[in-house]
């Protein structure tokens, strides 16, 4: 058995903010190379350009209901990212597809249908200098239609994040 690391393959933890959809949107994230998910699922399929990563998500969303009143929901997000270096190590995207958990599932004037819902983003990201990151997320979360309604919610963010 091969353990299959690149050598760029670094832990990563940063903050997000933006919005849409009349939402706010405040986030705090990590991210951590995956070995088994590397050698198990990328490797074979794709170019050493591909790493899967674990990501970690805790995020907060401000909105308001139809009376004007304040209202918010933490979501916290996990699951696997895959990063592509495209065109390079300094300039690539990171896509995923992850099972979140709202605390409230009646967010702004939305009722997502529950609590259980799938987020699934992409994220254009540029490493200027060997540890920060700056990159542009957008990320689309519903339900899956596993209940009524299933409206959906997208939301566009910037990030700022350390790689160590």
């Amino acid at each position: 058995m091969t353990l299959y690391l690149p050598a760029h393959a670094d832990p990563t933890v940063g903050v997000r903010a933006g919005g849409g959809e009349g939402l706010r949107l405040y986030s705090l994230f990590g991210r951590w190379p995956s070995p088994w998910l590397q050698e198990h699922a990328v490797a074979p399929f794709f170019s050493d350009r591909v790493q899967a990563y674990w990501d970690l998500s805790v995020e907060r969303w401000e909105g308001e209901d139809t009376a004007g009143e304040a209202n918010s929901s933490e979501v916290y997000i996990v699951g696997p990212v895959v990063r592509i270096n495209w065109p390079s190590r300094r300039l690539f995207l990171l896509v995923g597809v992850q099972p979140s958990y709202m605390t409230h599932s009646v967010i702004d004037d939305d009722d997502m249908g529950g609590n259980l819902q799938f987020t699934s983003h992409a994220e254009l990201a540029w490493t200027p200098i060997n540890r920060l990151t700056l990159g542009l997320r957008g990320q689309h979360t519903s339900n899956s239609r596993l209940y009524k309604p299933n409206p959906g919610m997208n939301l566009a963010s910037v990030t700022l994040a350390y790689n160590f």
